[in-house]
């Protein structure tokens, strides 16, 4: 059984023309059309001018501010955390650190989904001057993958690096013991 897709190349505008040919008389409101986008649209009519899709940015931007926050906070204890295998408890804190960043998973896939709500509710509207807000956002989404991105990655090369050094002691160890052995027998 074949793969069923999910795009197929000029759908949208298809669709799109199909929309425009079967309602050709009526007039489209630059408000309606965010609706299609929305996951509930009987809430989108209170949304009818540019303030109040300010306001829903601004909500965004502020829940991402705090996210940006939170894992900054953990990036920062996972720079300091020691990456030496003789430090009591350092792979500990890693992985702690790691279960933390876990713990945001979800919040950060609510968010990269609403904002891609807004910003394809807001690019459907007649508005002129939406790109800032648009751009905004979309550079606040960057931004927390790369944090979040480069946190897994330091903690990451940091459990490698316990592990890499208690391996050579290790080998170290069992190679002392073993020329002790030969040189005692």
């Amino acid at each position: 059984m074949g793969k069923s897709r999910i795009y197929i190349k000029h759908q949208a505008f298809n669709a799109a023309y199909e929309a425009i040919e079967g309602n050709s008389e009526a007039r489209v409101d630059g408000f309606d059309a965010p609706k299609k986008y929305h996951h509930d649209p009987s809430k989108l009519d209170k949304f009818r001018d540019f303030s109040k899709y300010l306001v829903w940015a601004s909500e965004l931007y502020s829940a991402s501010s705090k996210l940006t926050s939170q894992l900054r906070t953990l990036y920062d204890e996972a720079r300091y955390a020691s990456s030496s295998f003789y430090v009591l408890n350092s792979e500990g804190t890693l992985k702690i650190i790691l279960v933390k960043l876990d713990g945001f998973q979800l919040d950060l896939k609510d968010l990269h989904d609403d904002i891609a709500e807004f910003q394809a509710c807001m690019l459907a509207t007649h508005i002129s001057e939406k790109q800032a807000e648009i751009e905004a956002l979309s550079d606040e989404l960057m931004y927390l993958s790369s944090l979040e991105n480069r946190l897994a990655d330091i903690c990451n090369r940091k459990l490698y690096e316990i592990s890499s050094s208690r391996m050579g002691f290790y080998s170290l160890f069992v190679s002392v013991i073993a020329l002790s052995i030969a040189l005692f027998s």
